[in-house]
């Protein structure tokens, strides 16, 4: 709905927009809801996580570092009206992602697995490719090194 109404204002007005699509950003401070933030403190207190399906679906998590190089990197440059995706361009399996809280949380996850969510889709990813070419974009931090970074900002903030 975003897009559609800045597109209006660019159409009806001339006013220049650059909408940003962020997918599925984590890290410190991160959102309570989204997987990242519910895994590691699920994970560190030894509390029942929840895996839908065999594991295999992919989603394309973001570090919040890389989304505001993307941002600040979009500022100063004007398009008459884009939309640029902003993510790693990479997808992580989710039996990788709790193997990597596992590993840097260090306690082995208890895992319910639950029938596949209906509606689920298998993959996201990013197509960054026009923020490479119009913002000089480019993702940096591994999702390994930004769970390992996550995680380091759980034990500070809430304890070992």
């Amino acid at each position: 709905a975003g897009e559609l109404i800045s597109y209006t204002y660019h159409h009806l007005y001339g006013l220049n927009v650059t909408n940003l699509r962020f997918f599925t950003v984590y890290g410190p401070r991160g959102r309570p809801d989204m997987a990242p933030y519910k895994f590691i403190d699920r994970i560190r207190r030894g509390v029942e996580i929840q895996k839908f399906g065999n594991g295999s679906t992919s989603r394309d998590y973001t570090y919040v570092s890389d989304i505001v190089d993307g941002v600040l990197r979009s500022i100063d440059r004007t398009y008459a009206y884009e939309i640029i995706n902003l993510g790693k361009g990479k997808g992580t399996t989710l039996n990788e992602f709790i193997g990597l809280v596992e590993r840097y949380v260090g306690r082995k996850a208890n895992v319910r697995v639950l029938e596949e969510q209906m509606g689920d889709v298998p993959f996201t990813n990013a197509d960054v490719s026009k923020a490479e070419r119009l913002l000089g974009y480019e993702s940096r931090v591994t999702f390994e090194e930004g769970i390992r970074r996550t995680v380091g900002w759980f034990n500070e903030t809430f304890g070992e």
